[in-house]
């Protein structure tokens, strides 16, 4: 049954940046698949009073939580890559064998090939060629999920194993942010005094320059099921953190409308369309 595949480099990053599309087309019906790339272990730990106690389970910890996130958003399925959690640039954990940015390039595509065929996607998404804010995994998903977009059709660099088929998605999408969302956020930390005014205001070297940014989701309907994902997973979700200290109208509107660059299509249908499954419905 074909539907959405969504790519993503660690727990927590389907919600934020698309769980309100993820419910939206789980509620109508479509196969969902998320596949997560890492586990999460070198995250911060930022709800708990002993953290370094849940150091050496975090793994396992955080893939409860993005499967009870999942659930929460009605997925069909949620896959691992298998891969560690390479750490935020410049950081020891980017040495470490098994992480993802340090993985074999054809290796970590054939790997999500093999998902890609199994579930059949028509629509995949991946990041944009920055990785949203220049995390190494992050960039890594944008280089492995775009090649394994057109990978997943080529028996010639990834021969079909047995009980495979070739299969080609239909449209490509880069999940992204707005940098006006930043600005918003900045601006908020002026108004609280936390920085300087004039700081809200300095261009962001986060997120997609609004121009670049194709489409448009509004899941203002599935916003509270988008939230109630992000909040599960706990140990990323700092009690006095920002998401949970914006006030309510500023956090809907900021997390209502999720944004995403169309790289490739192979059905007519306009670029700017609300809707990724625009032309195949």
């Amino acid at each position: 049954m074909p539907g959405l595949l969504a790519f993503h480099a660690h727990p927590d990053d389907e919600s934020l940046s698309m769980g309100g599309t993820l419910a939206r087309y789980a509620a109508a019906g479509e196969q969902v698949a998320v596949v997560v790339a890492t586990r999460g272990e070198a995250g911060e730990i930022l709800n708990h009073e002993e953290p370094e106690s849940l150091r050496e389970r975090l793994g396992e910890i955080r893939e409860a939580e993005t499967r009870a996130a999942g659930a929460l958003l009605g997925v069909t399925a949620v896959e691992f890559l298998g891969y560690r959690d390479s750490g935020m640039a410049g950081t020891p954990e980017n040495g470490h064998p098994e992480c993802f940015c340090r993985a074999d390039f054809l290796e970590a595509v054939g790997r999500l090939v093999r998902l890609v065929r199994r579930y059949r996607p028509e629509v995949m998404t991946a990041y944009d060629p920055f990785g949203g804010y220049g995390h190494p995994d992050h960039i890594q998903v944008h280089r492995v999920g775009t090649a394994a977009f057109f990978g997943a059709a080529d028996v010639g660099r990834f021969p079909v194993e047995q009980g495979e088929e070739a299969w080609q998605p239909a449209k490509l999408y880069w999940v992204t942010w707005p940098r006006e969302r930043t600005r918003q956020r900045r601006r908020l930390a002026a108004e609280a005094g936390e920085i300087p005014a004039e700081e809200a205001e300095v261009e962001p070297d986060s997120g997609t320059m609004e121009e670049h940014i194709s489409t448009f989701v509004d899941v203002a309907p599935w916003f509270d099921r988008k939230w109630a994902a992000i909040l599960a997973h706990r140990t990323q979700i700092a009690e006095t953190g920002w998401l949970l200290t914006i006030p309510e109208e500023v956090r809907r509107r900021a997390f209502s409308r999720e944004a995403f660059i169309r790289v490739f299509s192979r059905v007519a249908s306009p670029e700017d369309a609300p809707d990724l499954f625009a032309g195949l419905r």
